[in-house]
């Protein structure tokens, strides 16, 4: 069994960070005026973590020039505010 080293564990953050940025992005192009709510309220790192881990299995090898890869964060996106 392998034991996760630093290196590792350095890359894991760094591709959710990558990740997170990616979601953000995504939420402030498309969806203006919820992410300014959300970001208002203070609410803005919470509902991101959420949407992000939905949109995990969407997110497994990241491709930020993937146009698909991105209709289908606005479409998990849009599902997820419509739950609200």
């Amino acid at each position: 069994m392998r034991i996760p080293s630093l290196i590792d564990n350095m890359l894991i953050v760094m591709i959710d960070s990558i990740a997170y940025d990616y979601v953000k992005l995504v939420l402030e192009e498309e969806f203006f005026r919820t992410y300014l709510r959300f970001s208002n309220h203070g609410i803005l790192h919470y509902e991101l973590t959420n949407i992000l881990e939905i949109c995990a299995p969407l997110i497994k090898g990241l491709n930020e020039d993937d146009r698909f890869l991105k209709y289908e964060v606005i479409g998990t996106i849009a599902a997820y505010l419509q739950e609200d």
